[in-house]
């Protein structure tokens, strides 16, 4: 069966609730007439502060990773299978990925700025990353690098650090998304001495020569256990699937090195803000289109759907199949299941 999730929607935005209804999602609209919630997230009184997004509290649910309300996700270990380096880490090491990126000073707290933004060259990661790479091999941490924004470390007091992801923290002040606690001591130290290496470093006074942010933290997270029996009851309906976040976009292409045994579903996920970055009327058109056109592919082949809709504070599923037209009293409408999430 086909899952889609509709991830990080911003329902909290006034001009998105204006768009829900004018011009809507009426191609989608028409599919979900007779949709039927099949499960949703309890609400929370902790929604706004909990470490993990709907999306990602949704993945772990699905992925049968979800445990005892786990609040870290094994981003880490699915992304180190996905890019070929599980052997590079024992399997037992707590591992956690980070994400070079650029804080910005606001008037009164520091926030976490969308690290695709910073252009990161392939030269320019290197450069910083062996700038560093003794810091953490004399503090007795592992570091690996994969991509710009894709490095991995491991240590043991990862174990115990609880972390939030890019999509979490940015845009928000850092102060409430850093790891806290004794646990996360050995990393806060660490990434003070990485702060100021780079604070004049040859790369990031280039950068600013060019008029382009610094580099000037390490993002950690995805540092989630991932139990050594557990396989995949999904996989990607496109392995070539592209996010907004790399870091999670790898993580799930790391499903198919795990899969289990038998049928796999398939999950397509619709990133709501990179869709409406720019012309939000625009992007809520072609946002309405390609749900509609996955829908409908998946109603003709196979008779049924999943629509999972994530928004701020929870996740709400939804059953569709295909509409029967002597069921003309079931009418769901579509704004409606998107309120309260």
């Amino acid at each position: 069966m086909l899952h889609l999730l509709l991830a990080d929607v911003p329902l909290s935005a006034p001009a998105f609730g204006r768009l829900l209804i004018e011009p809507g999602l009426s191609a989608t609209a028409a599919l979900c007439r007779q949709a039927v919630v099949l499960g949703q997230e309890a609400p929370r009184d902790d929604a706004q502060a909990a470490w993990l997004t709907p999306s990602e509290r949704w993945l772990l649910h699905a992925l049968q990773l979800d445990g005892a309300d786990a609040e870290q996700a094994p981003w880490a270990r699915l992304a180190a299978l996905a890019d070929g380096v599980p052997d590079d880490f024992a399997e037992d090491q707590p591992l956690g990925l980070l994400t070079p990126a650029h804080l910005r000073l606001g008037r009164d707290s520091l926030s976490l700025t969308d690290p695709n933004a910073l252009d990161l060259t392939v030269d320019e990661a290197q450069q910083l990353f062996a700038a560093v790479e003794p810091l953490f091999a004399s503090a007795g941490w592992r570091l690996r690098w994969v991509t710009p924004l894709r490095w991995y470390a491991a240590h043991p007091s990862l174990r115990e650090v609880v972390t939030a992801g890019v999509a979490r923290a940015q845009g928000r002040s850092v102060a409430a998304w850093m790891p806290g606690g004794p646990a996360a001591r050995p990393w806060r130290q660490l990434l003070t001495e990485v702060q100021m290496t780079w604070q004049h470093h040859d790369v990031n006074e280039s950068r600013e020569q060019r008029g382009l942010p610094d580099v000037n933290t390490l993002w950690i997270h995805g540092c989630g256990p991932l139990p050594p029996d557990w396989r995949s009851p999904m996989r990607l309906a496109e392995p070539d699937q592209v996010l907004s976040d790399p870091a999670l976009e790898a993580a799930l292409r790391g499903l198919a090195l795990r899969p289990r045994t038998g049928a796999l579903d398939r999950l397509h996920i619709l990133d709501a803000p990179a869709r409406l970055v720019g012309d939000p009327v625009e992007g809520l058109r072609q946002l309405d289109a390609q749900l509609a056109a996955a829908l409908q592919q998946a109603l003709e082949q196979e008779g049924a759907a999943r629509l999972t809709i994530a928004g701020e504070q929870r996740w709400r599923t939804l059953q569709i199949r295909r509409p029967q037209s002597w069921k003309f009293w079931q009418r769901a409408e579509l704004p409606r299941l998107f309120s309260g999430l």
